[in-house]
């Protein structure tokens, strides 16, 4: 209650590996943790798992997060549905009452149509049985379809969200939940709702999230990997590029196989501006379910690391601040440094 952050008896262990949300067939769907064992990042990721907690019932909530010098704000809304009209125009319906909402990929913007791949660019059909099928039965390579990679059938921000629909047969989309945790500076609106192609996808609201970006999803996979996916020429401004962190996004990508500098960042949009050095400041609105604003500080002192390479003297490298976790609903607050020391041969 006074501001001031106290050392867990037991610390969190590092993450080594990705921890990904699965499909019912196992397929990998939003990332829920990101490893810590990464090279030294541009800047220090800030991350919230956590929920949207309103006082009272409501229809919906604003919740921010400020960490330093930089800030971003959600919209929140209770549940809310698509409605088609005969003639094809859509109308969003009222949210409904909530108290609580956990903040996920699942219900940001995005998601895969299925339906829209199937028209647009149906699968192959399946290879002729050869004769030796015929009279054995057919064997696993024929049993089993080649595996569909959604491309940009799944928008390429989010592929787990709520909302994504490209222009085709429009009366489908009657009934579909719309999203329930957005940008207030870029909603989805019943004029943005069908996409007009899937390479227009750019042009589509960016996912209400506090929580990590998929190394598949966009922009991460273009900082790493170059530009995969088709696009269009965007006709609205991108809003990554006006929160801090994303003008590499308006300028030409490296070519495929070479990584920007900022391809290492997790985060989502607008959350990796600086490097963090402890003794920030942070608020959350509307993120705790006792306070609806909480304020405290970074730890003000950082780890000291010793390295000793092999038959050389003992270096103590300096302390970079790489990943800040922020964990309302557990009281929990964790940070991750990283020490690094260059060496002049392999």
């Amino acid at each position: 209650g006074n501001g001031k952050l106290s050392l867990a008896d037991e610390q969190v262990p590092l993450v080594f590996f990705q921890d990904f949300e699965r499909t019912v067939d196992g397929d990998l769907r939003a990332l829920l943790d990101d490893s810590d064992m990464l090279p030294v990042k541009e800047a220090t990721d800030v991350v919230l798992h956590g929920s949207a907690h309103a006082r009272s019932r409501t229809r919906e909530l604003h919740v921010g997060l400020a960490v330093s010098g930089f800030a971003r704000r959600l919209l929140v809304t209770g549940e809310r549905h698509v409605e088609v009209s005969a003639d094809g125009a859509p109308r969003f319906s009222s949210p409904e009452h909530f108290e609580k909402l956990a903040l996920a990929h699942t219900v940001a913007y995005g998601g895969y149509d299925a339906h829209a791949h199937d028209l647009l660019d149906p699968p192959p059909p399946p290879p002729a049985p050869s004769p030796l099928d015929r009279e054995l039965g057919p064997d696993l390579r024929t049993a089993q379809p080649p595996p569909r990679y959604p491309g940009v059938f799944a928008y390429p921000r989010n592929h787990a969200g709520v909302g994504y629909f490209i222009d085709v047969d429009r009366r489908r989309a009657d009934g579909a939940a719309l999203p329930q945790v957005e940008d207030p500076e870029d909603l989805l609106t019943p004029a943005r709702f069908f996409v007009p192609s899937p390479t227009a996808w750019i042009d589509g609201p960016i996912p209400g999230s506090f929580g990590w970006v998929a190394p598949a999803w966009y922009p991460r996979l273009v900082r790493c990997a170059g530009p995969l996916f088709p696009v269009d020429v965007p006709t609205r401004p991108l809003r990554e590029a006006a929160l801090g962190d994303g003008d590499d996004l308006l300028g030409p990508f490296a070519p495929i196989g070479v990584m920007h500098p900022r391809a290492l960042q997790g985060a989502a949009p607008g959350l990796a501006r600086e490097r963090l050095r402890g003794d920030e400041p942070v608020v959350l609105e509307n993120l705790h379910a006792q306070r609806a604003e909480l304020r405290f500080r970074l730890p003000g002192e950082a780890p000291r690391f010793v390295m000793r390479p092999p038959e050389l003297k003992a270096m103590t490298p300096r302390s970079i601040l790489q990943t800040l976790r922020i964990e309302p609903d557990r009281d929990r607050v964790i940070l991750t440094w990283i020490g690094v020391l260059p060496l002049a041969a392999p």
